[in-house]
């Protein structure tokens, strides 16, 4: 009996085995089927990503990249050059195009399109400069400073606080001007760095050396406050030199041969975006003086003032701007004010608070793009009554109750950044019982986020800088 029983325990244990054996074996096929399954999934996946790249523009979403000559708004520019050669293959990199360029003197990495036409230039000049004998001195004096730029070096102006450590390294910092004795009264927080580490008043400081700097870069249509370190080097050994007397005071006989597709101004978006005055102004004012004379202009010509803690004096102590966009910021802002013809705009103040509050310099160019835009529309329109914040951006209201928001991005489609805006401009458009929202793009827009916005009420232009609302002043008709 206990044989007996012994025989049936071990057959329940063969038994069991077998089972959990089978059980097993048929886990490990499943999780084998699992695999597989995931990674042919993970494949189609890969395969309709290549091929929605490769097919061009999407409906809804940005393409992981464009070729140059699909990019409206460049159409006009060269590429290919004695100066610079653009690569062909643009990557997308949130709502700006990224672009690559080779130069004579070194690489470049340049975000947005506004960044490229100003680094163009900035080639051209560098390049034309050091063909002259007061250039190829300059440069030369440079030379250190530009061996530990190096070349090929990336992301000098992508990540300016990256440039302006090599540049820190390479030749040291400027001197600043002992003329800043407006400090206390018009510079406030004003030492501290912008939100990427970085001052951007450097390039334009120095009793001295500042001075010639400011001269130089204007006489070169450079701007002296600008992130390229090679530009950068250049302008601070031309100053250098001219501070001791040891080149002239003149660049003489340089000019810039013509690029296709590429102005003189290139610091600006719009034609009607510079000013001759404020020019004047960033060249002869070091950064100090310059925040003083804005104070003043402030006062007497807005009736704004500019106590401590006011959003005026937020602004001009905002160390994300560079002086020259602090300048242009009050330009833009006098005209949307006192436009030359028409009614000015309302409610400047909230603007004004606004753009005071930007914690970037990425941000400050973001918003001193949008004044340049929006004063530029009002050139052309003469419509706009009022000043808006809409989900972080500058607009305006016009006469007929409508909204115009124009934006500085190179590409628009359904992504994360963009996806709520819509929404964020309905709420907005309800609570001010807004008729209809305009929204002007100065690049591409996904087909996919137009026919989304549509049903909102918003109206969605793409491109815009080809309007004549944006042409140089003489070159159009006004409509109006």
């Amino acid at each position: 009996m206990n044989k007996l029983f012994a025989l049936k325990n071990e057959y329940s244990l063969v038994v069991s085995f077998t089972r959990f054996r089978k059980i097993c074996e048929h886990k490990r096929k499943n999780r084998i089927a699992h695999y597989i399954l995931f990674v042919v999934l993970v494949s189609l996946a890969l395969i309709c990503h290549a091929f929605f790249c490769i097919s061009g523009f999407g409906k809804d979403m940005p393409p992981a990249t464009v070729t140059f000559s699909s990019i409206a708004t460049l159409n006009n520019l060269s590429k290919n050059n004695k100066y610079f050669t653009i690569d062909d293959v643009v990557r997308v990199d949130g709502l700006y195009y990224r672009f690559f360029i080779k130069s004579p003197h070194g690489d470049y990495d340049v975000l947005s399109i506004k960044d490229l036409l100003k680094v163009c230039h900035e080639i051209r000049v560098i390049e034309e400069y050091r063909a002259t004998k007061e250039g190829n001195e300059a440069w030369n004096a440079a030379g250190e400073s530009l061996k530990n730029i190096g070349r090929g070096a990336k992301r000098i102006v992508k990540e300016p606080k990256e440039s302006a450590k090599a540049f820190a390294q390479a030749g040291g910092k400027i001197v600043r001007s002992i003329g800043r004795f407006l400090k206390k009264q018009v510079d406030g927080k004003r030492e501290e760095k912008a939100g990427d580490s970085t001052d951007r008043d450097k390039g334009g400081e120095g009793l001295f050396v500042g001075k010639h700097a400011r001269q130089f870069a204007a006489e070169v249509g450079l701007d002296v406050y600008t992130d390229n370190p090679y530009a950068q080097a250049l302008i601070r050994e031309v100053a250098k030199a001219r501070a001791k007397g040891s080149i002239g005071t003149s660049v003489g006989l340089f000019f810039l041969s013509p690029v296709q597709g590429l102005g003189l101004l290139s610091n600006t978006l719009t034609p009607n975006g510079f000013d001759a005055e404020m020019e004047k102004l960033i060249c002869d004012e070091s950064p100090a003086e310059l925040r003083y004379v804005l104070t003043e202009k402030y006062k007497k010509e807005l009736g704004i003032e500019c106590a401590e803690g006011s959003p005026v004096n937020t602004l001009l102590n905002n160390p994300n701007y560079s002086p020259r966009e602090q300048a242009y910021l009050y330009f833009y802002l006098k005209y949307l004010a006192k436009p030359e013809t028409g009614n000015g705009v309302e409610e400047l103040l909230s603007a004004i608070e606004h753009l005071g509050n930007v914690k970037s310099p990425d941000a400050a160019t973001f918003a001193t793009n949008q004044m340049e835009l929006l004063s530029a529309y009002q050139k052309y329109e003469k419509n706009l009554t009022k000043l808006v914040v809409v989900s972080k951006k500058l607009g305006a209201v016009t006469g007929k109750n409508e909204l115009i928001l124009i934006i500085p991005y190179d590409i628009v489609g359904n992504t994360l950044e963009m996806k709520e805006f819509p929404n964020e401009v309905v709420k907005f458009s309800q609570s001010q019982n807004i008729k209809r929202t305009h929204l002007w793009c100065t690049g591409d827009v996904m087909s996919g986020f137009t026919s989304e916005s549509k049903p909102k009420r918003i109206t969605v232009k793409e491109n815009v800088l080809q309007l004549p609302h944006f042409a140089p002043k003489n070159a159009t008709t006004q409509s109006k």
